[in-house]
């Protein structure tokens, strides 16, 4: 498959061209909008204008974290807690499909930084429907599955909203998500933003094929109800990584001294579930292209890892992603 010389992206991209040269028009766009991408500075001061001003409420915690014993996560809750001295609740959602390990390393972080936590999780019987629906029906369109698997949407919207939910009702000013810096586009809008200024009925309608095939009984899992939507103060949601800096070196050297480690029955993309490879088998079977391939690309502009890791992860050469999809398969049929 031809992919670019500069990132990773291939010819099955959706709207990807190629120069002459074999870059595509991804790097090219990236290369002519960097200068206008919203510096990192003065998202520094916003953030840490938002910090301070919500830290000296009169609640018992500055800031939820969604905390799903990943690297991603576990790296934001050490740098909140240390370096922002921040009153954290933890929230993790049990998906039901994270390993054994994962439910140790959270147990070793928390206790080594000495943060509350809460686990949600939520009756097995719609989760395995969502997730099957997810990964077998059409169910988001392809401007959103550029950047992840149906299932990992689906999965990471349930994340959100349900932090959010928790946020509203200890009210907990703060919601931080810890996306990598190459899970954006790159606008302001995505790093630190209020969830209730994105119209209520657009995101129904974003969810209404779920419901559709299952029932209304998701709208709980991926909508705040209407009440919740007039919350004031409303809390923010913020994906502090790409201001605060990330280098996988130094993440994984931090992540060793609190007692984490990497579990081995996961795909080369994720670092804390299974689920996860079969949303990547699921998204190539239709689409042809891995659900990986633009954020590996974005780490690869951006420096943080080099092109071959960056193939590595979405080729997979142990086969390793396709061995735990058909066994995660399994548990959902």
């Amino acid at each position: 498959m031809q992919r670019c010389i500069s990132c990773i992206l291939p010819v099955t991209f959706p709207g990807i061209e190629f120069n002459s040269s074999g870059v595509c028009s991804v790097c090219e766009k990236y290369k002519e909008q960097k200068a206008y991408l919203p510096s990192l500075q003065k998202l520094k001061v916003k953030l840490d204008k938002i910090i301070n001003e919500n830290r000296s409420t009169n609640t018992q915690y500055d800031a939820l974290v969604a905390f799903s014993g990943g690297k991603d996560s576990t790296y934001l809750i050490y740098t909140l807690k240390k370096e922002y001295n921040l009153k954290i609740l933890a929230f993790t959602f049990d998906n039901g499909f994270m390993p054994d390990h994962t439910f140790l390393n959270i147990k070793n972080v928390l206790e080594k930084l000495d943060v509350d936590h809460l686990i949600l999780k939520p009756r097995y019987d719609i989760i395995k429907r969502i997730f099957s629906t997810s990964a077998e029906e059409d169910i988001f369109p392809t401007s959103l599955l550029k950047f992840g698997s149906s299932i990992c949407i689906s999965c990471i919207r349930m994340v959100t909203n349900l932090s959010l939910k928790t946020a509203i009702e200890k009210q907990i000013p703060m919601v931080m998500i810890g996306n990598s810096p190459g899970q954006f586009i790159q606008s302001e809008n995505e790093i630190i933003y209020k969830d209730n200024r994105i119209p209520y009925g657009l995101k129904r309608r974003l969810f209404k094929p779920l419901a559709d095939k299952i029932s209304e009984d998701v709208y709980y899992y991926f909508l705040l109800d209407k009440e919740q939507y007039k919350t004031r103060p409303f809390p923010y949601t913020i994906n502090p990584l790409p201001i605060i800096g990330y280098d996988e070196s130094q993440i994984y050297k931090i992540m060793t001294k609190l007692g984490w480690k990497r579990p081995d029955d996961v795909d080369p993309n994720s670092s804390n579930c299974q689920l996860n490879a079969l949303g990547i088998i699921k998204h190539q079977e239709k689409l042809n292209f891995h659900p990986y391939d633009y954020e590996m690309s974005m780490l690869v502009r951006l420096g943080i890892i080099s092109r071959d890791e960056a193939l590595r992860r979405v080729e997979d050469p142990t086969g390793q992603t396709a061995d735990i999809a058909a066994d995660i398969s399994e548990k959902l049929s």
